[in-house]
């Protein structure tokens, strides 16, 4: 090979390794701000102005029109069901349908979030994929509580009454258990201004993480679609800023209402703007 040759091939050598950085940081830019909603100018992003023009919704009306307050997600129900169809598509644009995978290898806290008995198993079963793909984590946080169990939900082993009991059964039979430490938030209900008691949030099981004082870290949060984009928000409104949060989840799996779905928009804007 002639010198003129061998630099030709150094210059083409060098271009493709260009375009594989900037793809590169292309896709990793991708991944900072898919979960978001707004731009990091503060305008909605174009799939999500989409969604409100679909339902003639203002900014100003999403928490009034589409967030159902103290209910449980199987208890929501919209009369605009009918376009769930029609907004499909821009909610997989959004980032509430497909899989979401952690870009970094190495965490310091898996945080899996709770949930009714088959969600919580579908949860760990994608963090151990993750583990399988190659992502590694320090300690595992099961982020629980005192939510009563719901015979008609979830299969509930005897003994086991609140979904921490279940989550902990869970848990001891999964492979997950022999591959990091792990700790147990277990959040109590919170009573409200009318004497009534409301089940543990997300909110409440990250405030009583806080509470163990853990040393700030990478956090990956397993959460499962169409709630990964909120329940990231709204762990990265309440830790403070020495954390740094992904979420990750499952695809969708099984045929939520366009009520959950709406209702998962309004709590995550909500909580995006907290930050």
């Amino acid at each position: 090979m002639n010198m003129a040759h061998y630099g030709n091939l150094i210059v083409m050598m060098q271009r493709i390794t260009l375009c594989i950085v900037f793809l590169f940081f292309i896709a990793f830019s991708f991944n900072l701000s898919g979960m978001q909603l707004r731009e990091d100018s503060g305008m909605l992003k174009p799939a999500t102005q989409k969604l409100l023009a679909l339902f003639d919704v203002s900014e100003d009306e999403v928490e009034q029109q589409w967030l159902q307050a103290r209910k449980e997600r199987w208890e929501m129900h919209c009369s605009l069901e009918n376009k769930l169809e029609i907004a499909l598509p821009t909610l997989k644009e959004i980032g509430c349908v497909d899989a979401v995978h952690a870009p970094l290898e190495h965490y310091d806290y898996a945080l899996v979030l709770g949930a009714i008995g088959p969600v919580m198993q579908l949860r760990l079963d994608y963090l151990y994929e993750e583990w399988k793909r190659g992502v590694r984590f320090d300690q595992i946080v099961l982020l629980s509580g005192r939510r009563d169990l719901d015979p008609k939900m979830e299969m509930i082993p005897e003994g086991a009454q609140f979904e921490t009991d279940l989550f902990l059964h869970l848990f001891d039979r999964h492979p997950l258990k022999n591959l990091a430490s792990h700790l147990v938030i277990d959040s109590p209900k919170q009573q409200l201004e009318d004497g009534t008691w409301r089940r543990p949030t997300t909110q409440s099981t990250i405030e009583e993480w806080l509470k163990t004082s853990p040393t700030p870290g990478k956090c990956l949060a397993a959460s499962s679609q169409p709630f990964v984009g909120y329940q990231e928000a709204v762990i990265k409104s309440i830790l403070p800023s020495t954390f740094d949060v992904d979420g990750v989840g499952s695809e969708i799996t099984y045929p939520y209402s366009l009520a959950i779905y709406l209702d998962n928009i309004a709590k995550w804007l909500y909580y995006e703007d907290k930050r």
